[in-house]
């Protein structure tokens, strides 16, 4: 009645999980690689792409910024103020229980 189980897969299983998992990576810095190489070859193309790029990058930047500057104090506060009222409940229950 003593079923064991494989919690630990051995070499070959670990390899091809991750010869899978990286395979997208992998194609995706081919295209990123190739996309390169064609805007080195046509400068006019690779003007076009910083033009349009290097502005949306910066404002996708400070907007992240802001809503960062907003979020997290938020975030913070919230997290302070559940755990303390964490603390007041079972503090409740405490003295309820007396």
């Amino acid at each position: 009645m003593s079923t064991t189980n494989n919690l630990h897969p051995n070499g070959v299983e670990v390899s091809e999980e991750l010869i899978e998992v990286t395979g997208g990576g992998l194609r995706i810095a081919e295209i990123v690689i190739v996309g390169l190489l064609g805007l080195l070859v046509c400068p006019p193309l690779l003007i076009l792409a910083v033009i349009v790029a290097v502005p949306t990058l910066a404002v996708v930047l400070a907007v992240a910024a802001v809503v960062a500057a907003v979020a997290v104090p938020a975030w913070l506060i919230r997290k302070l103020l559940a755990h303390h009222r964490a603390h007041q409940s079972t503090l409740f229950l405490h003295r309820v229980v007396r």
